[in-house]
């Protein structure tokens, strides 16, 4: 107990200390390219840091992508994304395995207990399918890492399932870039129908909370 209440401190000092340097600044598509570019032969590892350091904050890991494709041709991109990606994926689920699985799994009603119970018992399909259909949400890692699945299931899953997506939205990210002032108009419109759900999503959660 005092070992994960020092590590949640510790995580709590983290954000602190990066939120009064500014580094939160940093994670937006410009910010990225800027850093990206000062770290010269660097700047994939630079890159895979800033996905994780991302992820942890909450920022989507499809924007990471995204901002891959703008600044490297296709398989690099793809290589340093999936990288991200997956070093993202692992700190997040060592995190919530730290500091949260015992006391989440105590608390889970009885139905969702028995979804969970499939994690153990068919871990690599299940995660596969959670990576397929959910992508880089940040909170399955943190649900992943707090569940039962074993390590082994939660990484080849996360690697299997996740390649896809990586490689459709960086082609898609990269055909959007080379081709904007067609697609412009209609990627900006997608953009705009995407947040508008997510703010409906939102809302209606608060209100079945309320």
């Amino acid at each position: 107990m005092k070992a994960r209440v020092a590590l949640a401190g510790a995580l709590a000092a983290l954000f602190a200390v990066a939120w009064v340097a500014g580094l939160h600044a940093h994670l937006t598509p410009e910010g990225i390219r800027v850093l990206v570019e000062r770290a010269g032969w660097l700047g994939p590892l630079a890159f895979v840091a800033l996905f994780a350091a991302a992820e942890l904050v909450q920022v989507p890991g499809a924007l990471l992508v995204i901002a891959a494709s703008a600044l490297w041709p296709p398989p690099l991109a793809i290589a340093t994304s999936y990288a991200g990606a997956l070093v993202a994926a692992t700190l997040l689920f060592w995190l919530s395995r730290a500091l949260f699985a015992g006391a989440v799994r105590e608390r889970l009603p009885e139905w969702l207990a028995r979804h969970e119970a499939r994690l153990e018992t068919h871990g690599l399909l299940s995660v596969i399918a959670l990576r397929l259909v959910l992508f880089l949400a940040p909170w399955v890692h943190w649900l992943l890492g707090a569940s039962r699945v074993s390590f082994r299931d939660f990484f080849a899953g996360s690697a299997l399932g996740l390649l896809p997506g990586i490689v459709a939205l960086t082609l898609v990210g990269r055909t959007a870039i080379d081709h904007w002032d067609s697609v412009g108009p209609w990627a900006l419109g997608a953009l705009a129908l995407l947040l508008a759900l997510e703010l409906a999503r939102r809302l209606h959660a608060r209100a079945m909370q309320s």
